[in-house]
C-alpha cells in the first residue's frame, strides 16, 4: 500500500455517527470458536528437536531425557506414517537457522513432519485478524476461526503425497545474512525491553487483571505511533526497506478494512477505525491474541528474569495451542499455561520435557 496516494471509496460518517458505530463494538461480548486440526496434531518445542539432532549425532544427551525423547520420537514418527497423528513444520528456523546442527534439525523437522508445514506466525494471526475485521465490521456476536488457515495446506494430504511417492519435498532457502543478524539483533533488543517492563511492573506490585488489560489494547498504541513515524519518514521521502517491513502488517490490515467494506473516507479516519478494532474484543479475543496476551501479561508480572526465548516461545504458543491437540514446551510456560487455564481453554493438552512419556502413551493409543 501507498500512503501517498491512499484512496478509500467506502460509506462516511460524520464524528457523531462513528463514535456510535465504534463505541458499539468495543463494548460488544464477543464468542470465540476455532476449529481443531482434523487429524490429531503434535507440536514440539524447538529444544526438543535440537536434542533429536544431538542424539541422532550420537552427542550427550542427560540419559533418562535421552530415553524419553528417542520413544516420543519412534512413536510420533510411526503415527505419522500411519495417519494417525500429523507434526507439521513451524516457522522455528529463528531459532537455529545459521547455528550448530541447522542441517540435522531440519532432516529431523522433515523426517516428523514428511513435509507437511504450518503457516507462519505473522500469517496466522493476519488471517484471523480478516476474521475479526469482518466481524467487527458486522457487529457479530461470534467468530469462528477454521483449522485450515494454519496450514500451507492439509497436512494429511502432505503426508499420503510422500507415503505414495516416497519422497519428502523440502524447497528450503537460506534467509539473507542480514536478515539474520536483524533477527538476532531483534530478539535480545525485545528481551531487554521486556525486562524493563517486568522491572517496572514489578515495583509497583502491577496484578496480573491490570498488565492484561494493558496488553489487550498496547498494540493500538504502538501501531499508531509507528505508522505516525512511517508516514512523516514517507513525506521526507526517507522510507527505507526496514521502516516499511515494520509497519507492514499495519498496512495490510488497513487494506482488509477498505477490502471488506469498513467505513471511512481517508487515511487517518480508517487508521482511527483500525485502532478502535485492535482496542476491542473483536481483536484481543482472537485465539492468536488471547493466548500471547495472557502469556506476556503473565510473564511481566512475575518475579522470574525474563529469557531469551520467551517472546519466541509466546509466539509459538500462541498459534499453535488453539488449533493443536498436543504441545510440548518448556516447563515454565507449560506451569504458565496450566495455571492460566489456557490449555482447558483451547482444549490442547500440554507437556514438559519431564512428562513426555505421558504423550508418548497418548499417541501410542492412538494406533
Amino acid at each position: 500500500m501507498d500512503v501517498t496516494s491512499y484512496q478509500h471509496h467506502n460509506i462516511t460518517m460524520d464524528l457523531a455517527e462513528s463514535q456510535k458505530y465504534h463505541t458499539s463494538r468495543r463494548e460488544k461480548t464477543v464468542t470465540v470458536t476455532i476449529e481443531k486440526s482434523k487429524t490429531p496434531m503434535v507440536w514440539l518445542d524447538t529444544s526438543v528437536l535440537i536434542d533429536f539432532a544431538k542424539i541422532e549425532k550420537s552427542e550427550k544427551v542427560e540419559p533418562i531425557r535421552a530415553e524419553r525423547l528417542t520413544r516420543l520420537r519412534t512413536l510420533v514418527r510411526k503415527a505419522v506414517r500411519e495417519e494417525n497423528v500429523v507434526c507439521p513444520a513451524w516457522d522455528q528456523e529463528n531459532e537455529f537457522e545459521a547455528k550448530r546442527l541447522e542441517a540435522e534439525i531440519r532432516t529431523v523437522v522433515s523426517d516428523l513432519s514428511c513435509g507437511a508445514h504450518c503457516i507462519p506466525f505473522a500469517g496466522v494471526k493476519d488471517q484471523q485478524i480478516a476474521i475479526g475485521i469482518k466481524a467487527y465490521i458486522a457487529s457479530a456476536d461470534t467468530m469462528h476461526i477454521p483449522a485450515n488457515i494454519h496450514f500451507y495446506d492439509d497436512p494429511l494430504k502432505t503426508v499420503r503425497e510422500a507415503k505414495l511417492s516416497r519422497f519428502i519435498v523440502e524447497s528450503e532457502m537460506s534467509k539473507p545474512k542480514e536478515w539474520i543478524d536483524k533477527a538476532e539483533r531483534d530478539k535480545f533488543e525485545t528481551l531487554e525491553a521486556v525486562e524493563d517492563l517486568r522491572q517496572g511492573y514489578n515495583a509497583i506490585d502491577q496484578t496480573f487483571e491490570k498488565q492484561l488489560e494493558l496488553e489487550r489494547i498496547g498494540e493500538s498504541d504502538a501501531m499508531m505511533k509507528m505508522m505516525g513515524e512511517y508516514m512523516r519518514l514517507t513525506s521526507l521521502k526517507q522510507v527505507g526497506f526496514w521502516d516499511h517491513m515494520n509497519v507492514d502488517g499495519f498496512l495490510t490490515h488497513l487494506s482488509m478494512w477498505t477490502k471488506f467494506g469498513g467505513p471511512g473516507g481517508d487515511l487517518p479516519s480508517d487508521l482511527a477505525a483500525l485502532y478502535s478494532f485492535m482496542r476491542s474484543p473483536y481483536y484481543w479475543e482472537l485465539p492468536i491474541q488471547d493466548v500471547a496476551c495472557r502469556l506476556s501479561a503473565d510473564l511481566v508480572v512475575k518475579h522470574f528474569p525474563v529469557k531469551s526465548g520467551d517472546h519466541p516461545d509466546i509466539q509459538h504458543l500462541a498459534a499453535t495451542i488453539p488449533v493443536a491437540q498436543y504441545v510440548v514446551a518448556d516447563k515454565a510456560m507449560v506451569d504458565r499455561c496450566e495455571r492460566l487455564g489456557i490449555g482447558k481453554k483451547w482444549k490442547t493438552k500440554l507437556y514438559s520435557t519431564r512428562t513426555l512419556d505421558n504423550l508418548s502413551d497418548e499417541i501410542a493409543k492412538l494406533a
